[in-house]
């Protein structure tokens, strides 16, 4: 049901009124019962548009506390069974999983979950006339979705079964060690047939036009308005009992400064920081940060003559002191990169260390080595000096790493111009995607937790910089071959890193983003990981603080 002006007057009132009553808990009682109801208020930074998970690709922090796959996380980041019972048998050349479903998985409407919601969902998303924009999770991991998706298969050839309503068997295309990662993804969620073919067009495009299995069920949304929703513990999910919060109020608050004012009254109990704000707050009790696995970097095009010489690459990426733009200008937590897989990412499937701290720095902020890479890259090239034209997205953080790269660059490498061309974040994609570009601000964020997801783009099929290098292409494939020896992966992926930038310095990775954030002392909990969505399973209201 879409919120009035009136009914949204009221909930902040009320807010106000509950916060005054105790002492900004997050709390309230109820005059019939006299017990405390858990509530918490957030804000979000953008309206939702579908709650289809076959569709959206922007909403996943929503989908992932309304709806359940068969493999969540916990608390502490690890994979646990979800709608399914228990981990799957794996046959052992690795191309069969079979899961057995919860007897206690509902919809929020009373009717089970079963093996038949989820092969009906993944066929809407691999179907090619639906045109789903995460299609693409699907393509080279379940058996014959990529022929599908190519329209060169029928859709029931996808390599999904129903066995019987509570067990499902999957077919891979071929061995995938991150696989279960995959399947916390909300594209690989369940959608219950009946419902979704009884609500049509609108299915998704209000709280009622959708039923959920997870542990909040939504209310108070459509998507014609969409700036506030509430989440509602969801009575019919199988691990109600560990569900604290009653309700979560969430309304879209698109400037900081707004936010602060709504933080600071108490109508909000969390809030992200961006821009001049977090250097403003960083002194706060409240203020937080929290690590993202988001790598930024340059991208090079070495299809520019200057960039196709290895030196002048090499010089790029020893000139930057990635240090100084993290403690001097970012001031939010994010930290300084010298590899491209993140931080907190993946551990080693043995010794529990992880990549980045397995793999070390590739690279290194050296002025020295940078300058005796670019003078050996302009004997080569028969020249003095460079220009050249750095891309960026037109956001203030990203005109702010453009400026510090230009100074460091600029100064550390005599001989050097760099122009900048500022534009929209999505012309600079297109920009770049085309070849129409020398060098560029990027950026890469994690689909799953393997380093299989940073990596592989340096393969020549994917990667966007116009290069080839044989023995990187290589060892993507000896990786993708080790799928039963787990370490030997582990190791292989390392060298892939360690050749693509500390042999070919196939771009200049920066620093990795971190969220800034005030959030209430009396807030406990909530699931925020390195990738992927928040989770308020696990949240709670404290109310001793």
């Amino acid at each position: 049901m879409k919120r009035t002006v009136k009914q949204f007057s009221f909930l902040t009132l009320a807010s106000l009124a509950v916060l005054s009553a105790c002492g900004n808990t997050g709390q309230e009682n109820t005059e019939n019962t006299g017990e405390e109801q858990q509530i918490l208020n957030l804000a979000a930074e953008s309206e939702m548009d579908t709650m289809d998970t076959t569709i959206s690709t922007t909403n996943f922090t929503p989908m992932n506390n309304v709806f359940e796959g068969l493999i969540t996380y916990d608390l502490e980041g690890n994979l646990v069974p979800g709608n399914a019972a228990a981990m799957p048998e794996v046959s052992e050349d690795g191309l069969t999983y079979t899961f057995t479903l919860r007897e206690d998985a509902n919809w929020s409407n009373g009717t089970p979950v079963t093996a038949d919601d989820f092969v009906f969902a993944w066929k809407r998303m691999v179907n090619p006339e639906n045109g789903s924009g995460y299609a693409y999770l699907f393509s080279g991991i379940i058996n014959n979705a990529e022929a599908i998706l190519n329209g060169e298969t029928p859709v029931d050839e996808l390599g999904v079964e129903a066995v019987d309503d509570k067990t499902l068997k999957v077919t891979l295309e071929k061995p995938v060690p991150y696989f279960l990662d995959v399947l916390t993804i909300p594209s690989y969620f369940p959608q219950n047939e009946a419902f979704v073919m009884e609500q049509g067009e609108n299915y998704g495009l209000t709280a009622e036009n959708a039923i959920y299995n997870g542990p909040f069920t939504l209310v108070n949304w459509d998507a014609a308005s969409g700036d506030s929703w509430k989440y509602v513990k969801n009575d019919d999910y199988w691990d109600k009992d560990t569900v604290i919060l009653d309700e979560i109020n969430t309304q879209v608050v698109k400037e900081v400064g707004t936010g602060l004012n709504l933080f600071e009254s108490g109508e909000l109990d969390s809030i992200n920081l961006s821009g001049d704000f977090v250097a403003q707050y960083t002194e706060n009790p409240d203020f937080k940060t929290n690590g993202k696995a988001w790598i930024n970097y340059i991208e090079v095009n070495h299809a520019v003559p200057e960039l196709a010489n290895e030196n002048i690459r090499k010089a790029l990426t020893y000139a930057i002191n990635r240090q100084g733009f993290t403690d001097n200008v970012l001031l939010d937590g994010s930290q300084p990169t010298f590899g491209h897989v993140p931080n907190g990412l993946a551990k080693n499937p043995e010794t529990g260390v992880d990549f980045r701290e397995d793999a070390g720095d590739v690279v290194e902020y050296n002025v020295e080595t940078a300058q005796e890479a670019w003078q050996a890259g302009l004997d080569e090239l028969g020249t003095e000096s460079i220009s050249l034209e750095l891309t960026t997205s037109d956001s203030e953080d990203s005109k702010k790493l453009a400026e510090f790269l230009q100074s460091e660059l600029q100064n550390n490498l005599p001989g050097l111009t760099i122009d900048i061309r500022q534009m929209p974040d999505n012309s600079r994609l297109d920009n770049i995607k085309s070849g129409n570009y020398e060098i560029a601000t990027s950026y890469w964020l994690a689909d799953f937790a393997d380093p299989i997801n940073f990596v592989e783009r340096f393969d020549t099929d994917i990667n966007r910089g116009n290069y080839s290098f044989e023995n990187i292409d290589a060892l993507i494939d000896q990786s993708n071959q080790q799928y039963d020896d787990a370490l030997e992966r582990w190791n292989t992926l390392i060298e892939i890193e360690k050749v693509a930038l500390g042999e070919h310095y196939v771009h200049v990775p920066v620093y990795q983003t971190a969220e800034a954030y005030l959030e209430k002392p009396y807030v406990k909990d909530i699931y925020r990981p390195v990738f992927g969505s928040r989770s308020f399973k696990y949240a709670s209201i404290d109310s001793t603080k």
